[in-house]
């Protein structure tokens, strides 16, 4: 078959997204000689954007042509590289869908949060929770498959969208390749001084939305002062999404104003040391059902405390302790002994950098080669790239 791969725009600042594509993308690259498919990098810029030179796959541009003199009978002939290339299949790497239906496609959904918590403002004000019903209830019906990331995500999908069951797989959130096969950082002691980080730490690396519940860490901060004596600092690292001036005003109220560190946005080579030094990784995030931040902990030794949000046990099983995203107090307890008994830290430090091992960007993608073959059985029934006649 002819596959599509299809990817977005880029946006350093998406956060652990652009993580995933970048490292699927050259997962699926190095497996390319497993498989006899012909694969088409698809995006919206004109050229291949030049940090995927070493992705050895052709450029399809969804540059539209302007409107044909009547509507055509397959979508996909307003967009002249993709009715060139004539594809077979399209495989949509991220959550996002694009105008094209009549080519069979794969969807990709990490979440349905706009579904299962609608009140967050992230998923709901400026028409966001419109657009995502609109895109998910006309594309995911249609699907020949959807991947989603964990057995949560897929009943999910299956709930809200009334998809058939056997159309839906999961395959897990790989560990990203960074924290695997971690880099020297070229000035792990000019960065900590930059930050200003000068005692212990907790990290906890997410984008400023409400739904990181960035609150509950603040409380826990004061509440680990007051009831157990630590003045821990807490490096929050990720951009800000409206929602920074209400955290600052609240660290003042709690009078945190010496503990709490806002980062924005770091690279990828400045996770590295973080994930590496600090106490611990906090993730309190109310969204699931999966995220990277906790793999990319266990993988580079660092003991997790996270949310027990539907979803987390699936991912991280024993390696973490998780806790409810509600409690700060219990938070508190949950980093007291992870200070305080070694014994934990080591099991949670053991176990995590065995689950992360447990699945990379190249099991992911060989997971997405079989896809492609299930498909395949299904797409050989009427006339393909492959064949010299058409289907009319």
């Amino acid at each position: 078959m002819r596959i599509g791969i299809a990817i977005s725009r880029d946006d350093p600042q998406i956060g652990g997204g652009l993580t995933y594509i970048q490292e699927i993308l050259e997962a699926i690259n190095s497996v390319l000689h497993e498989t006899k498919h012909t694969f088409y990098l698809i995006g919206y810029e004109p050229e291949k954007p030049r940090h995927l030179d070493n992705i050895k796959l052709p450029w399809l541009t969804l540059h539209q042509a302007e409107l044909l003199a009547r509507p055509p009978a397959r979508d996909y002939e307003y967009y002249p590289d993709i009715a060139a290339a004539n594809l077979d299949l399209v495989c949509y790497l991220q959550p996002w869908m694009g105008e094209i239906l009549d080519i069979p496609y794969i969807s990709t959904i990490w979440d349905l949060q706009h579904r299962r918590q609608p009140f967050f403002p992230e998923v709901s004000l400026f028409n966001e929770f419109d657009r995502r019903e609109e895109m998910y209830r006309r594309s995911l019906q249609r699907a020949a498959y959807i991947i989603a990331p964990n057995d949560v995500g897929k009943e999910e999908i299956i709930a809200f969208y009334q998809v058939a069951p056997e159309r839906v797989r999961s395959i897990h959130h790989p560990t990203p390749a960074f924290a695997l096969a971690p880099k020297p950082h070229p000035d792990e002691e000019g960065l900590f001084r930059r930050l200003g980080v000068n005692r212990p730490f907790l990290f906890y690396p997410a984008q400023l939305w409400p739904h990181k519940n960035h609150i509950l860490l603040l409380l826990m901060l004061k509440d680990l002062k007051e009831r157990y004596g630590q003045n821990l600092q807490l490096v929050l690292t990720g951009s800000d999404r409206r929602n920074q001036p209400f955290l600052i005003e609240k660290i003042a109220q709690l009078g945190l104003e010496e503990q709490v560190i806002f980062g924005g946005f770091v690279s990828q080579p400045d996770l590295v040391p973080l994930y590496q030094r600090a106490t611990a990784l906090v993730f309190p995030s109310l969204f699931g059902p999966e995220n990277f931040p906790p793999l990319e902990a266990f993988a580079l030794g660092c003991p997790v405390a996270a949310g027990r949000i539907p979803g987390a046990e699936e991912q991280m099983g024993d390696a973490a302790i998780l806790v409810d995203p509600t409690n700060h107090e219990l938070w508190s307890d949950a980093l007291i002994s992870i200070l305080q008994d070694k014994e934990l830290r080591s099991t949670l430090v053991e176990r995590g950098k065995k689950r992360a091992a447990s699945f990379g960007p190249i099991e992911f993608a060989r997971e997405l080669l079989r896809l492609f073959d299930d498909f395949a059985l299904y797409r050989r029934t009427w006339p393909s790239s492959e064949d010299a006649v058409a289907f009319e």
